[in-house]
């Protein structure tokens, strides 16, 4: 799928994102002249816990917002170069105008100042990797002291002053930064859209949404308040009054520009604190599609797997299936159209099937109130068990092994495998929570909670509450945990990109 000519697409590299490298602070405030980001993640089945610290001097303080821009901007300097000599090589020149063009700032005396102390702050900053920042070229995580820049330095300059004044500049990046930039360790961006935000969180979110939904293949995510905050460098609140009012402005940013379609703030039911549920918008959507390595019917898969408002949807048949399943369950007809232009088709019929599942055979309970379950179920993005295996999953597997050749087909049987190893890990990540008595004790706190609180879920019968509760905690603990992506998962820690 070719990209839209409004389109600017830039490869940033993918440790400085993960790391938080770039803090959503202000770069004027210097007091802070260090900080640890530590994460918990997934590899080769083990729990294993990662951490960057970043230190710089009290002259030039961290790298922030400002410097992601001018960074961005370095990158596509750098793209250009390296289409004319097939790979990016040190040093790299370029103008000061070049770079304000690229920023599409005012071209004055003291945007030049801005980009000579940008140069330096980013030669000044260490990062120190426990197994966080990883070598494509060797397929490793580095454990060490490492720059970004090795040295900078400005080459000339006119003696005019003002809005005539020239500069010029050469960077010579360090050579873990030229590997990964070649290997193509790297997420797309599109500088167009990254150039149409103001607020300094939005532009720090604006890159992990690349991420959040490639690896969620479109679906809606959640992320733990704190711990995004933590990550962004940003001051995490906690009341929720106060949360609307600061990052709920950067995520209406991200509203505008079409890169989330809806964001919510919800309280968490395994922890104290607050989580951010976000939904994919249609331009990010646009831009994940047209920079997938997969088939051209994959593609399509995962725009429409997400697509509420479009006028003309590959989702009009599903809808009307699913409005047809919840029809069958009892929901009016209104609150049937009105549940199937709001969330995806596929989600509503697996849940629909799996509800009905619990309504036949001799040996089960029957469920009470079907439609007020379905609905709780639906609004509540509550997950169907893992080994109930739906119809429409079933037919996925049938139609990718029928697809064509052997290769697709073992790739078929690797997603199988590597589901059944992420569920493992989830059930693990629960167990490890919650062992024996306390998980029985938790969801009683949950049930007697949203019993109070959640007058939905006081519609759902009193006997199917304790489950409801399970699919509670289980979709929060596997919001937090940090797996691997398919694609990362499948050639054990080799990045495959999204190329």
């Amino acid at each position: 799928m070719p990209i839209a000519v409004d389109v600017d697409l830039v490869r940033f590299e993918k440790n400085l994102l993960q790391i938080g490298f770039f803090g959503a602070n202000d770069a004027r405030d210097k007091h802070k002249t260090s900080r640890r980001v530590e994460q918990i993640v997934f590899r080769n089945g083990h729990k294993v816990k990662v951490a960057a610290e970043f230190r710089g001097s009290e002259q030039l303080g961290l790298p922030s917002t400002t410097d992601r821009d001018k960074f961005i901007a370095l990158l596509k300097i750098v793209r250009e170069e390296s289409a004319r000599t097939g790979q990016i090589q040190n040093p790299i020149r370029f103008s000061g105008y070049r770079m304000i063009q690229e920023l599409g700032l005012s071209r004055n005396g003291e945007i030049y100042e801005e980009i000579v102390r940008w140069g330096k702050r980013m030669t000044d900053t260490t990062i120190t990797s426990e197994q966080v920042v990883y070598f494509a070229a060797k397929k490793v995580y580095s454990d060490e002291v490492l720059h970004v820049f090795r040295t900078f330095r400005r080459t000339g300059s006119s003696n005019l002053t003002g809005g005539e004044k020239q500069e010029h500049y050469e960077v010579v990046l360090e050579d873990w930064l030229i590997e990964n930039l070649n290997q193509r360790y790297v997420i797309p961006e599109d500088f167009n859209a990254y150039k149409q935000l103001t607020r300094p969180t939005a532009k720090g979110i604006f890159g992990y949404l690349h991420m959040w939904f490639h690896a969620s293949q479109g679906r809606a995510v959640e992320k733990d308040y704190a711990e995004l905050c933590n990550l962004l460098n940003v001051q995490a609140y906690p009341h929720l009054s106060k949360i609307k009012s600061t990052m709920g402005l950067a995520l209406n940013e991200l509203v505008n520009i079409k890169y989330i379609a809806k964001w919510d703030i919800q309280p968490m039911s395994t922890k104290t604190g607050y989580k951010i549920v976000l939904t994919p918008g249609q331009e990010l959507l646009d831009l994940l599609a047209s920079t997938r390595s997969d088939t051209r019917q994959d593609r399509r898969e995962l725009s429409a797997a997400v697509a509420i408002e479009a006028k003309e949807t590959p989702l009009a048949l599903d809808r009307q299936e699913a409005v047809d399943a919840l029809l069958r369950l009892g929901v009016l007809p209104a609150r049937a159209s009105q549940l199937a232009a709001a969330h995806d088709a596929g989600q509503i019929l697996d849940t629909i099937e799996y509800l009905e599942s619990q309504m036949t055979g001799a040996t089960r309970n029957r469920v009470d109130n079907p439609a007020g379950l379905a609905i709780y179920s639906i609004e509540n993005g509550l997950p169907i068990p893992a080994d109930f295996v739906t119809s429409r999953r079933r037919r996925e597997l049938a139609d990718k092994a029928t697809r064509g050749r052997a290769q697709r087909e073992e790739l078929v049987n690797a997603e199988s495998v590597y589901e059944e190893w992420a569920e493992r890990q989830r059930q693990a990540a629960v167990d490890g929570r919650y062992p024996g008595a306390k998980l029985a004790a938790k969801l009683d706190e949950i049930v007697a909670t949203r019993g109070r609180t959640d007058e939905a879920f006081r519609r759902v019968p009193a006997k199917q509450r304790r489950a409801v509760a399970m699919q509670i905690v289980s979709k929060e603990i596997r919001a937090e945990l940090t797996l691997p992506s398919f694609e990362e998962w499948l050639v054990t820690n080799t990045q495959m990109g999204l190329f």
